[in-house]
């Protein structure tokens, strides 16, 4: 059973960002109901990776604003530009990417797409979360696609996304 992703205020300050971007999705299929992986990296021996950076508090200057519009490619059940819906779920897993170690719901995808026209700061964030991904694990983004989207194949040239995870040396 995993454990859930939680703020922890000595990574706020830790390590570099590193955005995900829309064009660093995966081109896949999504299932409604079902936890795709639309983003995974691994976490290198010498490095440590967490989702997430900065604080919570959005005043404090050091905060990711986060947002995700990820678009269909017109493959599979949606038409081009479709906006894909569901919920954007960040994990680690352990080395081979199927035991989930720790959870975060990041939040829904339409939420997450109004956000790209919000002003930057008022965008919603993404604190440093811990536990860390360590040597052997990975982190992953993973969609949970509602029923409208369902067989929607997601374009990664037509999304656009900035979901943050910090790189500790």
């Amino acid at each position: 059973m995993s454990t859930p992703l939680t703020y922890n205020t000595e990574l706020a300050e830790a390590g570099n960002s590193k955005p995900v971007k829309g064009a660093m999705l995966k081109q896949t299929t999504l299932r409604a109901g079902n936890e795709i992986v639309v983003y995974e990296e691994s976490c290198p021996a010498d490095k440590y990776l967490f989702w997430g950076f900065g604080y919570r508090n959005k005043q404090a200057g050091n905060a990711s604003h986060i947002y995700a519009q990820v678009k269909a490619s017109g493959n599979g059940s949606a038409t081009a530009g479709d906006a894909i819906k569901g919920d954007l779920i960040a994990v680690i897993t352990d080395s081979e990417g199927r035991d989930v170690l720790h959870r975060y719901n990041i939040g829904d995808l339409e939420t997450l797409a109004d956000a790209a026209a919000d002003p930057r700061t008022e965008r919603p964030i993404m604190p440093a979360l811990a536990p860390i991904a360590r040597e052997d694990q990975r982190i992953q983004l993973r969609i949970v696609a509602d029923e409208e989207s369902d067989g929607a194949e997601i374009d990664p040239s037509a999304s656009s996304a900035r979901i943050y995870h910090g790189k500790l040396n």
